[in-house]
């Protein structure tokens, strides 16, 4: 009689199991066939600092025959980091038909004038290196100049060398720290030395004297380099031509008279 139950239960415990697979099978046919595809995107909730219209979040979506299932977060992201004003992205899926995105924008930082053989084109390029506007199809840039290099025309989102990067990364700390002193900043030239050296020469808005500083700007050397041109501009030294603050000595060349 012990023998009997056992087998009982056995087959009863796989008949369930049986049951079980049935039902996840049935389950997973109605949402592969009937549920998923009815789930269409109704909804699309958007945060960003880009100002987007609907229109143009529909075109860098591109979400025509997909479905809320049917749609992988990860690749709609990589969809919206693809456009070079873009910095990053974040995509979630609410069930049943909504969509939450966080796009952030990338933050012009500088601008450099590219030779295109007629006449300069200004390039706007943000903290990483990255052209984010090319060309004159938008308002005044109120930005650091980068000069020096005859830099070719950039596609949007190309990247600048990583030597231009690391100016542009000290020039994105400048800003972070002392906004009022980055603005002072009228234009950077890049001076080479030698195989692979250069110097900076930094300009100034409100003095037109022009000073030599080392490749590593950092709020405290562009501070000294203010109160070096500020003293020089009172004219206590004569009419100068440049200033050279590099390697922690200042020296200045006097006006030549003619």
């Amino acid at each position: 009689m012990t023998v009997v139950r056992r087998m009982k239960r056995g087959r009863a415990l796989a008949l369930s199991v049986v049951g079980v697979l049935l039902l996840v099978l049935l389950a997973e046919i109605l949402w592969n066939f009937i549920v998923s595809p009815r789930l269409v995107i109704r909804k699309i909730t958007l945060e960003s600092d880009l100002g987007l219209t609907d229109g143009q979040l529909l075109e860098m979506l591109n979400l025509e025959g997909e479905t809320w299932a049917s749609i992988e977060e990860s690749e709609i992201q990589k969809r919206l980091e693809s456009y070079p004003v873009v910095r990053k992205a974040r995509v979630v899926k609410v069930f049943p038909d909504s969509l939450r995105l966080f796009v952030y924008r990338r933050h012009p930082l500088a601008v450099a004038l590219i030779n295109t053989g007629d006449r300069p084109v200004p390039a706007v390029f943000d903290e990483e290196g990255y052209a984010v506007q090319v060309g004159t199809g938008f308002g005044p840039i109120n930005l650091p100049i980068l000069s020096g290099p005859r830099f070719s025309e950039p596609a949007l989102g190309a990247r600048m060398p990583d030597s231009i990067c690391m100016i542009l990364t000290d020039l994105s700390a400048l800003r972070d720290e002392d906004p009022k002193l980055f603005a002072l900043v009228s234009e950077i030239e890049i001076v080479p030395h030698g195989n692979d050296g250069f110097d900076l020469r930094m300009y100034m808005n409100h003095i037109p004297i022009p000073i030599l500083v080392d490749r590593k700007l950092t709020a405290e050397s562009v501070r000294q380099a203010v109160l070096v041109l500020d003293v020089l501009a009172s004219g206590s030294a004569g009419p100068v031509e440049e200033a050279d603050m590099r390697g922690g000595h200042v020296v200045f060349r006097p006006v030549e008279e003619s």
